[in-house]
This record gives C-alpha cells, sequence and structure tokens, in this order.
C-alpha cells in the first residue's frame, strides 16, 4: 500500500472516530460519508453507541445528497479503506482506546 493510500485510510479512518466518540457531528464529505455508513454497519454488537452515531451521521448527510451515495463495495475499490476487516479492526481499537468499549 503506498503513502497516499494509506493517509486516505487514515483521515477516513480519523472521521469515523470523531463521529463514534461525538467529537464531530457530521461527515463533511461524499467519501467520508460513505466510510461512517459502511463502518457502522460492520462495528461489533457491542459498540452500539458508536455504531448508532455512524449511522446517523450518514443517514442525515445522504438525506441532503441522496446521489452521492454508494455501495459499500464501490467505497471500498474507490480506496477510501483498505478492506472491511481492516477497517472494523483499526476502527475498533481506536474506540477502546478512547473509551467506547463499554456502550449499551
Amino acid at each position: 500500500m503506498n503513502d497516499n493510500a494509506r493517509d486516505k485510510e487514515a483521515a477516513m479512518l480519523e472521521c469515523c472516530v470523531e463521529i463514534a466518540t461525538a467529537t464531530l457531528d457530521a461527515p463533511r464529505t461524499p467519501a467520508e460519508a460513505n466510510v461512517c455508513r459502511v463502518a457502522g454497519m460492520i462495528l461489533s454488537h457491542n459498540l452500539h453507541d458508536a455504531r448508532r452515531r455512524l449511522a446517523q451521521a450518514a443517514t442525515a448527510y445522504f438525506a441532503a445528497h441522496p446521489s452521492e451515495l454508494l455501495e459499500s463495495a464501490v467505497t471500498v475499490r474507490r480506496g477510501w479503506i483498505v478492506n472491511l476487516p481492516r477497517l472494523r479492526d483499526r476502527l475498533e481499537r481506536r474506540l477502546r482506546e478512547a473509551g467506547q468499549g463499554a456502550s449499551s
């Protein structure tokens, strides 16, 4: 993976962490919204609050910009994330570090 792909992935991960922890209210771009939507679907069930925040933020974004909603596979193909298991693992680790692992 080249540095540009790593930079994109890091930026998307950071956006997801910020939305999941309520530091950021909403995605700012179609890429962020699509990655947040996917992240909300693949997080473990024990991260209920983070899942809910990501899903709600993406839903609100796509309510205003419905034509920007993409299939999950397209989100990966565009290079915004490397693959779904990697996104899930890295995001869950970051959320645990931020104290989000015991949400109800």
